[in-house]
């Protein structure tokens, strides 16, 4: 089966950060799947959404990433003359990658990661998981590439609790029970 990795804000908001060590388990989970030799690179393609010249572990990433032989593709600033927000569409990112990978719901699963698990990530942008699971694809949310900036709470561990939270009743609510929430990377079952 083909897959998309969708990095969804990916460097997310460091200065509300109260520990650096949710940060870092996201940078390593991405490192891990880019250095994974056994991986079908043909078959596998990574999208994130613009990166800041700031981040320079995801610029470094994205680097060695392409060095080994994945598809990643992020939009350049400055490129499309409608804002960023309303150029992320599931079609969008189907065009944008289909000189590397087809993008079919028959073959394809969406590997959703990023910043605001139950926001972004979830919902609140066109191309989070509620969106790929109601358009008829294989759908996953992969929680160590993911953390919660968005709710209430004194630290990044009360954040991310309340976030799972409010994304099971979200969930719920929209009848999405076939979104799989993946904690492990071989339930990730990358092509091989």
């Amino acid at each position: 089966m083909k897959t998309l990795i969708l990095l969804i804000d990916f460097y997310g908001h460091p200065a509300l950060a109260t520990d650096r060590y949710n940060d870092n388990i996201r940078y390593s989970a991405l490192t891990e799947i880019i250095s994974s030799s056994f991986i079908d690179k043909t078959n596998c393609a990574i999208f994130s959404t613009s990166i800041p010249q700031n981040d320079e572990r995801l610029l470094e990433l994205k680097k060695m990433a392409t060095l080994k032989g994945f598809p990643f593709v992020t939009p350049i600033p400055g490129t499309n003359s409608v804002p960023w927000d309303e150029i992320y569409s599931i079609d969008y990112i189907k065009s944008k990658l289909k000189e590397f990978i087809n993008i079919d719901k028959t073959d394809t699963q969406i590997i959703v990661t990023g910043t605001n698990t139950s926001g972004c990530v979830y919902k609140s942008k066109s191309i989070g998981a509620y969106h790929w699971s109601k358009a008829g694809f294989k759908t996953k949310i992969y929680l160590p590439m993911t953390i919660e900036y968005e709710q209430k709470g004194i630290n990044d561990l009360e954040r991310n609790i309340n976030g799972f939270a409010t994304l099971y009743n979200e969930i719920k609510k929209d009848k999405c029970f076939d979104i799989d929430i993946v904690k492990n990377f071989n339930d990730l079952k990358l092509p091989v």
